[in-house]
């Protein structure tokens, strides 16, 4: 990957259950392969997985802050997941003009930067939160995450492959306008 808008991937992570909470809550993450730019979002869920129509609003999301980056979402990456194959989630990814890939049945480390996010929420967001608080609430969590992930986009260097120790906001919003002189 070359530059952000070629590929996302996207996935689900199930965070748990609170006693207070009606279902269980899930966790939608996105990221931009070429920049590790990242999008997440707690869902609440009655009855088991995602559905099409929640992860249709996170792919519209990332559409829309692409675009006010200057930049065209090209292609989407999931699993198989009821969530990823719904018809709201095909049209969404249509109307956006975005291509869908799927990655193969039990293949989960070829959309590995998603799952490797998920481990790195995991590790400096959830585990700590969940330490701090003896009774989490959905809406703390949801604070939580949208803390940790201004300090993952704006603040926290990257050193793969593709980031070379940047920052991913600086490559989203950034290199567009380099790009354009």
């Amino acid at each position: 990957m070359q530059r952000p808008d070629e590929l996302v991937g996207i996935d689900c992570f199930y965070v748990g259950r609170l006693k207070d909470t009606d279902g269980a809550i899930w966790q939608l993450t996105a990221i931009d392969v070429a920049s590790s730019y990242a999008w997440a979002e707690l869902v609440i869920c009655k009855q088991g997985n995602p559905a099409a129509r929640q992860t249709s609003k996170l792919a519209e999301r990332v559409a829309r802050e692409l675009k006010d980056a200057g930049w065209q979402l090209e292609r989407m990456l999931s699993d198989n997941g009821s969530e990823f194959r719904g018809l709201d989630f095909t049209r969404t990814l249509e109307k956006l003009k975005a291509r869908h890939s799927r990655i193969h049945a039990g293949r989960p480390q070829t959309n590995g930067n998603v799952e490797a996010l998920h481990k790195t929420i995991l590790d400096e967001c959830w585990r700590p939160a969940f330490a701090r608080y003896i009774h989490p609430r959905y809406t703390g969590l949801k604070r939580e995450l949208d803390t940790y992930l201004h300090y993952y986009n704006n603040d926290r260097v990257h050193h793969g492959r593709l980031t070379q120790g940047r920052i991913p906001a600086d490559i989203v919003y950034r290199a567009r306008k380099m790009e354009a002189k």
